[in-house]
């Protein structure tokens, strides 16, 4: 870089400088020069050393396509009476992704032990007043009764018209116990916003083995506040993994057949990710459709399988799982190649 020389020196040398004297500046003109041609040589030089050794090493590396490594993937069963199908095995189920076979399975755990995410979504709207403090009781025996292994972590997130993050995920059911103690009913509803954003705190928990994604919103279901929309939620949670469990405490209006719209929203959520619609008319039916859940959650299988399509595209995979007849399998209906 060619710099004036007059800015190079010191303060205390201003008045030594090349402009003073005419021989002395012609010295320094000259000096500076072959300098400058010296430094340019030698940046040229360095710059085509350079060039050359990125070429080779760039011509050395191995070209790596990226692949997608593994599918996870969640299976709940049951018998046409509800109960739970615990003594299935690996050649029982046939997986087909986008019509086409897995490439092989890499692993297969029936009441299998993955790892928990737990996210506890809470509508703490003014709709859900009136049974809201029993809720927080039965959210809080949910925790303690599921979160078993120290990797099992929970997390609550409330929601009126704004999501909060009321306790970021933890084994500590103390802690998990005190965010739902401190919330208190107010306000709207934007439930597709909660679900967004407990399938962003899940994804952002560190996991360097499958671990098993599960939402359980508790709410009447009438969304009247969010910015995302119902198929926004549910591509959330399938990029998440998540299987989302809804407990519907809509009960006055679904009696008088006024809860179509919500409740049918929540079953789509429910269904496209394996999860389940529980409809709860008293506070004794909240109690048993945690309850159910947690049976649920030690009642599934785990399956991991090379897709025969490896591109992380980006684009959706349709899931198909067939088993033994007579038995109905829940699991999610896709995935996003990444």
């Amino acid at each position: 870089m060619l710099v004036m020389a007059k800015e190079l020196l010191p303060p205390h040398s201003a008045r030594f400088a090349p402009s003073s004297c005419p021989a002395i500046a012609r010295s320094w003109s000259t000096a500076i020069l072959l300098l400058s041609l010296a430094q340019a040589a030698s940046m040229a030089q360095s710059d085509t050393l350079a060039r050359s050794s990125f070429a080779f090493a760039a011509a050395s590396m191995p070209t790596i396509n990226r692949q997608v490594q593994e599918v996870s993937l969640i299976l709940t069963v049951t018998n046409q009476r509800g109960h739970f199908v615990r003594n299935l095995n690996q050649s029982d189920f046939n997986i087909l992704d986008n019509g086409r076979a897995p490439d092989r399975i890499t692993y297969f755990q029936p009441q299998t032990d993955l790892p928990l995410r737990v996210a506890l979504v809470m509508d703490t709207s003014d709709s859900v007043t009136y049974r809201f403090k029993f809720e927080q009781r039965a959210g809080a025996a949910f925790f303690r009764h599921v979160l078993h292994a120290p990797a099992d972590l929970g997390l609550v997130v409330g929601f009126n018209q704004e999501v909060h993050i009321a306790q970021g995920p933890t084994h500590d059911t103390h802690q998990l116990h005190a965010a739902l103690k401190h919330m208190h009913p107010s306000g709207e509803t934007a439930v597709y916003d909660a679900i967004v954003s407990a399938t962003h705190q899940l994804a952002l928990i560190p996991d360097h083995q499958p671990a098993r994604h599960a939402i359980i919103l508790i709410t009447d279901g009438e969304d009247n506040h969010s910015h995302s929309q119902l198929d926004q939620a549910i591509e959330s949670a399938l990029r998440s993994d998540s299987v989302v469990y809804v407990v519907s405490t809509n009960w006055r209006d679904a009696i008088f057949g006024l809860a179509a719209e919500g409740d049918h929203a929540m079953e789509q959520l429910a269904e496209a990710t394996g999860g389940r619609l529980l409809h709860c008319d008293s506070d004794s039916d909240v109690a048993h459709a945690f309850s159910k859940i947690e049976r649920e959650l030690r009642s599934q299988y785990a399956i991991g399988y090379k897709p025969a399509s490896s591109i992380p595209d980006g684009l959706f995979h349709r899931l198909v799982v067939v088993g033994p007849k007579k038995l109905h399998i829940f699991h999610r209906s896709g995935y996003f190649a990444r």
